[in-house]
């Protein structure tokens, strides 16, 4: 009950705080039978959260047991099918618990259930894989085993790809991977247990790099940001709209192959480079204006839809706002004041948020009743969420609009300047051009 409450509400919170939600491989995921998923994890428990509003089967969880060692906090989280597995790194002296929770997900998988587990174990905020543990290969393998590899247990390897995990209404990417049967490492299994969970790990590690963007060398990080700035949008101009989130992924994984190739073989060539971007978005910066403005041709703006928008538009936002600016504002303030690892900081925001937001529906919903009746209260409680919707989208279409008036304001002031960074960015475009094809050449002959 609370566990199907908790995912519908998840779901809206869901909505509201993504921009976009793009889901690629959903077809791999099979409506019955055992089967693992298997994510990386980049937020913490946002990433469980998202992933349990986007599957359509009842899930559970397997979370660190140093969690459960509050006993209110363990009866929350049995309801919400939660398992606690042990870790050295958190309490070596719990570990032979982990006995008794590799048996419960066993007898779960038997049942033909779905587990999540995450095998890297710990989540960072980074554009890289770690580690893989051995424990979702252990508890696949060991599941089958006890039933003599007949079960047809399944591992869903998922890539879950955020714009920025920590930014409201940022977008993600979740990439479902094609299912890894577990039966394949019978053999290996039966005649060495730990040779077949070193093959079905590295297997898991071998999807998961397919379905996620890697950067090995940090350094690296800001310059492939910038690149993928500029450089996104000519693949955008090319391709259907509708695949956008899955080109971005692909052209992104390149663009990580061919930086890091350049570093090695050219850095000199790639340092120039980076400083000429950098001046670029810099110049940008400083301006209040965006690539995005500077490499079309002509900026697109229609007058009367816009007034239009704003005009009819404004008392949906005005009630919007009203009803919900201090609770949006307060589960901010909320996030602030906890002290959290950074990869905590979006789900403290978005799990904070909805509590928050509930509570205050709530509370209007009661002063309307109390003040008119329940037939206007439940019209005013069902208004609450669209409008806030609204709201968020009226607000950046305001920035949105202003940011076009200031470019234009820009051109006409300074049309000389404008120029200039439109053959500054067609030259970096260019350069990037030439710096692919010969970087597919050499791919070609190696």
């Amino acid at each position: 009950m609370l566990y199907n409450l908790l995912k519908f509400l998840f779901a809206l919170t869901v909505k509201g705080y993504f921009r976009s939600i793009y889901i690629k491989g959903l077809e791999n995921v099979p409506k019955t039978g055992p089967v693992m998923f298997a994510p990386n994890h980049t937020s913490a428990f946002m990433d469980p959260i998202l992933l349990g509003t986007q599957i359509d089967r009842k899930l559970y969880f397997l979370a660190r047991g140093d969690v459960f060692k509050n006993k209110l906090a363990a009866i929350v989280f049995g309801w919400l099918n939660m398992i606690p597995v042990f870790r050295a790194e958190h309490d070596s002296s719990d570990m032979h618990k982990n006995e008794q929770v590799f048996q419960r997900c066993f007898d779960h998988l038997a049942k033909r259930g779905a587990i999540m587990i995450f095998p890297e174990g710990l989540s960072k905020t980074e554009r890289r894989l770690r580690p893989i543990k051995t424990g979702t290969a252990r508890i696949a393998l060991g599941a089958e085993n006890q039933n003599n590899f007949e079960l047809g247990t399944k591992i869903i390897p998922i890539g879950l790809n955020y714009s920025n995990p920590h930014f409201f209404r940022g977008d993600v990417f979740v990439n479902f991977g094609k299912a890894i049967e577990v039966s394949e490492y019978k053999s290996a299994f039966e005649k060495d247990n730990w040779d077949g969970v070193t093959q079905l790990t590295e297997r898991i590690k071998t999807e998961l790099e397919k379905l996620v963007v890697i950067i090995e060398d940090e350094r690296l990080d800001k310059l492939i940001k910038q690149i993928e700035i500029l450089y996104r949008s000519k693949l955008r101009d090319e391709s259907d709209p509708n695949e956008k989130a899955p080109q971005d992924f692909y052209l992104s994984k390149d663009i990580v192959k061919a930086v890091e190739f350049y570093a090695k073989t050219d850095p000199e060539h790639l340092e120039s480079f980076e400083k000429k971007i950098d001046t670029y978005l810099q110049t940008l910066k400083r301006l209040g204006i965006r690539d995005t403005q500077v490499r079309m041709a002509r900026i697109p703006f229609n007058v009367i839809w816009t007034i239009s928008y704003f005009v009819l538009g404004f008392p949906i936002f005005a009630f919007g706002m009203f009803t919900n600016y201090i609770p949006y504002r307060l589960a901010g303030v909320v996030a602030l004041a906890i002290p959290l690892r950074d990869d905590f900081v979006g789900s403290i925001k978005m799990a904070s948020g909805m509590f928050i937001f509930l509570l205050f529906y709530l509370v209007e919903f009661s002063l309307v009743v109390t003040f008119t009746n329940y037939i206007w209260g439940i019209a005013f409680l069902v208004a609450l969420y669209p409008a806030g919707l609204f709201t968020v989208n009226y607000i950046k279409k305001y920035y949105e609009v202003r940011g076009i008036l200031k470019y234009i304001h820009l051109f006409i002031r300074k049309s000389n300047l404008i120029t200039q960074l439109k053959s500054t960015r067609n030259q970096l475009v260019e350069e990037l051009e030439k710096a692919k094809e010969s970087y597919l050449i050499r791919e070609v002959k190696a």
